[in-house]
């Protein structure tokens, strides 16, 4: 199996999982500090802050696939 498959194979097997309750409760509190930071603005502000999101999800994603990836290529190393 190429690593590129298992990356995907375990980045699909990773998002079927439940969340944890301090997932969940983290999450909430991030939702509501942004709702704070947010409700004041205008459309191009959403705008901004929507493109911020989005680069930084694409970052996040990009920062998923190193880690699987120096996961497997440690574990092939050290096999």
């Amino acid at each position: 199996m190429k690593n590129e498959t298992l990356v995907e194979f375990i980045k699909e097997k990773y998002y079927e999982q439940e969340m944890s309750a301090e997932y969940e409760l983290q999450l909430t509190k991030i939702i509501e500090l942004e709702k704070e930071f947010t409700k004041d603005f205008s459309k191009a502000k959403w705008r901004e802050y929507f493109n911020l999101d989005l680069a930084i999800g694409e970052l996040h994603s990009i920062e998923i696939e190193q880690v699987i990836n120096f996961i497997i290529n440690n574990f092939m190393d050290n096999k």
